[in-house]
């Protein structure tokens, strides 16, 4: 047996134990920690954000304070209520009877390495479950406080010892060891493509996401000035490194695409010329593995145009370039994970919506898409044709898609990808991705 798989064993026997500790727990204790840890971690969101770009050198401290923020409040809030222990509903005579699924192998990015080992955590023990992370390696050192935070705060409120336990020598060997190990219940995976694929060939049930590569179409009736926010907002967050900010706007009228274009510009943008969009692309990408180069990921503007050997304005908040297709065939139109966006002209509402769906199927199938558009019909059309099982209507991709925000759906900072994206749900997850649901059905009164 290698170190690492001898190291999964020690860990996995010892979550055993607070597994087994933790099933006797009532919602009312199990409710106790999760708030002590959402409490713990909104004390820390700014220590943390600050180590995760001290260590990563991805991002940016303000935009990281608030994904910190997310991921523990936010998700806190929505679940605080939540049912997760016994008897959760009744519904036509049939009993849901929550359990916990069991000891959860947790894999987290280097993008966002804080906020989901939080929010992973959080989800996980408000099920009664007990996890076990594998961090990215670039990321170990402030993804092991975050998960201290989180374990110290749990424990105290009176959670099983080693509730939370995480690898501490990162390597694939260790990674791989985790997620195969046989008393792991269910992995719940968020990274690369390669990562995520490996999840998937655990042998254990997965939970996993896809790239994102999200089509944004700016419809002729779109109120422009909000979209141009909204596209602005969520493209900059964090220096574009969450997997649903917008890769491409696709306009269907060239006079509306004119207006938009100078918007963006008086809003912050830098209009690339033709030279300066393929100096971009000769360093924004590893072409052999056909992903981002790190050395751009989450990078600010100003730092990737110097990388590509030219200069812009120090106020400029993001480099937009023209795309000849919305295909793999552009480069630029790929996931870019930097505040880089591309922009795309077509002639007509059906040419449009073609792009868009072009996008999502080369580079973000299952993902998430954003139309802007007064028009509802446009808006369920746009819905209906594309490959998204996120489709957000008039407001900012990154913001929409995580869910709470400007919309109802379930706050996450892991989003599922569907059949389409080859992952098990289309869902944001959550909670009760995480329960094991047994149930109890009642005869029903016609058959007695």
């Amino acid at each position: 047996m290698t170190t690492a798989a001898y190291a999964i064993d020690q860990m996995t026997v010892k979550a055993l134990k607070a597994l087994e500790e933790f099933r006797g727990f009532s919602q009312e204790q199990v409710n106790k920690i999760s708030e002590a840890m959402t409490v713990a971690g909104v004390a820390s969101e700014r220590y943390l954000a600050e180590f995760a770009v001290e260590e990563t050198g991805i991002g940016n401290v303000e935009d990281k304070v608030i994904k910190n923020h997310f991921g523990t409040q936010v998700v806190y809030d929505y679940m605080k209520d939540g049912k997760s222990v016994g008897v959760i509903d009744e519904t036509d005579g049939v009993i849901s009877i929550a359990e916990p699924f069991g000891i959860v192998a947790a894999v987290t990015p280097t993008t966002n390495p804080t906020s989901t080992t939080m929010f992973k955590a959080l989800i996980a023990l408000k099920g009664r479950n007990v996890i076990i992370f594998a961090f990215h390696p670039r990321a170990q050192k402030c993804s092991e406080a975050a998960a201290q935070i989180m374990l110290n705060a749990a424990v105290a409120a009176g959670a099983p010892q080693n509730c939370i336990q995480w690898v501490t020598a990162p390597s694939i060997e260790a990674t791989d060891a985790l997620m195969k190990h046989p008393d792991i219940a269910i992995v719940i995976a968020t990274g690369g493509g390669a990562m995520v694929k490996a999840a998937y060939s655990s042998g254990h049930p997965a939970l996993g996401v896809g790239p994102g590569g999200v089509p944004v179409y700016i419809e002729k009736s779109a109120n422009l000035k909000m979209a141009i926010e909204d596209v602005i907002a969520s493209k900059t967050f964090d220096n574009g490194t969450i997997c649903s900010s917008d890769q491409s706007v696709i306009f269907d009228d060239p006079l509306v695409a004119d207006k938009a274009l100078v918007l963006f510009e008086r809003n912050g943008a830098y209009l690339c010329t033709e030279a300066e969009r393929n100096k971009l692309e000769a360093v924004m990408f590893d072409k052999e593995r056909g992903v981002p180069d790190m050395a751009i990921v989450g990078k600010s503007p100003q730092v990737i145009a110097a990388l590509a050997g030219f200069t812009i304005p120090a106020d400029r908040k993001l480099l937009m370039v023209p795309l000849t297709t919305t295909g793999g065939d552009d480069w630029m139109s790929r996931e870019k994970l930097s505040p880089v966006l591309g922009w795309f002209v077509t002639g007509s509402k059906e040419e449009a919506i073609n792009a868009a769906s072009i996008q999502l199927e080369f580079g973000g199938a299952g993902h998430s898409a954003v139309v802007f558009t007064e028009d509802e019909e446009i808006a369920h059309e746009f819905a209906l044709r594309v490959h998204a099982n996120r489709v957000v209507w008039n407001q900012p991709s990154v913001h929409g898609t995580i869910g709470a925000l400007y919309n109802s759906l379930v706050p996450s900072l892991t989003l599922g990808c569907g059949a389409m994206g080859g992952n098990i749900t289309t869902e944001n997850v959550g909670y009760k991705n995480l329960l094991n649901i047994k149930r109890l059905a009642r005869r029903n009164a016609a058959n007695s």
